[in-house]
């Protein structure tokens, strides 16, 4: 699969568009309503994309990171 869920209805990105994966902090929400139009209620974690975008997840950071991983080892 090359493609992650973000745990929210119709967002999802491609692995190869991860740079970073982040531990949500209320000092992102500026960032995070600049890109997805708000902040949902539950994130846990933010990626940032290849283009500069925060984008909210409902993943824990750990989680995320782990999947990061096994996809550019070529596991996922």
């Amino acid at each position: 699969m090359d493609t992650l869920w973000l745990g929210y209805d119709g967002l999802d990105l491609p692995f190869n568009e991860i740079v970073a994966v982040l531990l949500y902090q209320p000092a992102l929400d500026a960032r995070i309503a600049l890109t997805f139009g708000s902040v949902p209620v539950g994130v846990r974690a933010v990626v940032v994309t290849s283009g500069g975008a925060f984008l909210p997840t409902r993943w824990r950071a750990d989680q995320l990171r782990r999947r990061w991983v096994r996809w550019r080892s070529g596991q996922e």
